[in-house]
Protein backbone atom coordinates (compact mmCIF):
# COMPACT_ATOMS: atom_id res chain seq x y z
CA UNK A 1 0.00 0.00 0.00
CA UNK A 2 1.38 3.14 -0.48
CA UNK A 3 1.35 5.79 2.23
CA UNK A 4 1.10 9.34 -0.12
CA UNK A 5 -2.04 8.67 -1.68
CA UNK A 6 -3.33 7.62 1.02
CA UNK A 7 -2.27 10.69 3.02
CA UNK A 8 -3.34 12.37 -0.04
CA UNK A 9 -6.94 11.02 -0.28
CA UNK A 10 -7.07 11.32 3.58
CA UNK A 11 -6.38 15.43 3.42
CA UNK A 12 -8.68 15.81 0.31
CA UNK A 13 -11.20 14.59 3.35
CA UNK A 14 -9.96 16.90 6.12
CA UNK A 15 -7.76 15.11 7.68
CA UNK A 16 -3.87 16.53 6.85
CA UNK A 17 -1.20 14.40 7.97
CA UNK A 18 1.89 16.36 9.85
CA UNK A 19 4.15 13.32 8.69
CA UNK A 20 4.49 9.70 6.74
CA UNK A 21 6.76 7.12 6.18
CA UNK A 22 5.96 4.61 3.33
CA UNK A 23 6.07 0.90 4.26
CA UNK A 24 10.32 -0.83 3.76
CA UNK A 25 11.06 -4.12 3.57
CA UNK A 26 11.33 -4.76 7.25
CA UNK A 27 8.49 -2.62 8.67
CA UNK A 28 5.12 -1.01 7.79
CA UNK A 29 4.24 2.48 6.99
CA UNK A 30 2.66 4.96 8.60
CA UNK A 31 0.57 8.47 8.78
CA UNK A 32 1.01 10.95 11.75
CA UNK A 33 -2.32 12.72 12.46
CA UNK A 34 -1.20 13.86 16.26
CA UNK A 35 1.80 13.21 18.54
CA UNK A 36 -0.65 9.71 19.63
CA UNK A 37 -2.60 9.42 16.61
CA UNK A 38 -1.87 7.62 13.31
CA UNK A 39 -2.54 5.34 10.66
CA UNK A 40 -0.73 2.44 10.33
CA UNK A 41 -0.04 1.46 6.81
CA UNK A 42 0.52 -2.29 5.67
CA UNK A 43 3.64 -3.54 3.67
CA UNK A 44 1.16 -6.00 2.05
CA UNK A 45 -2.49 -5.98 1.50
CA UNK A 46 -4.69 -3.00 1.78
CA UNK A 47 -6.21 -2.78 5.12
CA UNK A 48 -4.59 0.07 7.14
CA UNK A 49 -5.39 0.64 10.80
CA UNK A 50 -4.92 3.74 13.21
CA UNK A 51 -3.12 3.35 16.31
CA UNK A 52 -3.60 5.30 19.12
CA UNK A 53 -0.98 5.86 21.64
CA UNK A 54 -2.96 6.22 25.37
CA UNK A 55 -1.84 8.27 28.38
CA UNK A 56 0.16 5.10 30.18
CA UNK A 57 2.47 5.17 26.84
CA UNK A 58 0.37 2.01 25.91
CA UNK A 59 -0.62 1.32 21.71
CA UNK A 60 -4.72 0.78 21.07
CA UNK A 61 -5.22 -0.58 17.63
CA UNK A 62 -8.35 -0.27 15.85
CA UNK A 63 -9.28 -2.56 13.37
CA UNK A 64 -8.26 -2.85 9.65
CA UNK A 65 -10.27 -1.29 7.51
CA UNK A 66 -10.14 -1.44 3.73
CA UNK A 67 -13.58 0.89 3.25
CA UNK A 68 -12.16 4.76 3.39
CA UNK A 69 -15.20 5.61 5.54
CA UNK A 70 -14.75 2.86 8.02
CA UNK A 71 -11.18 3.94 8.27
CA UNK A 72 -11.97 7.85 8.56
CA UNK A 73 -14.83 6.26 11.40
CA UNK A 74 -11.65 4.86 13.60
CA UNK A 75 -9.61 8.11 12.79
CA UNK A 76 -12.19 10.60 14.17
CA UNK A 77 -12.40 8.55 17.18
CA UNK A 78 -8.54 8.07 17.87
CA UNK A 79 -8.49 11.66 17.76
CA UNK A 80 -11.91 11.84 20.10
CA UNK A 81 -10.25 9.54 22.32
CA UNK A 82 -7.01 11.59 22.61
CA UNK A 83 -8.71 14.70 23.14
CA UNK A 84 -10.44 13.03 26.38
CA UNK A 85 -7.30 11.73 27.07
CA UNK A 86 -5.56 14.79 27.32
CA UNK A 87 -8.53 16.30 28.94
CA UNK A 88 -7.80 14.27 32.42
Amino acid sequence: MNAQALAEKLNKLGYTPVALSEPSKKEDGMIMFTKGVHIQVPLYGDEPNVVLETDDGELEFYDAQRDINDLIADLKAALKEEQAIKAR
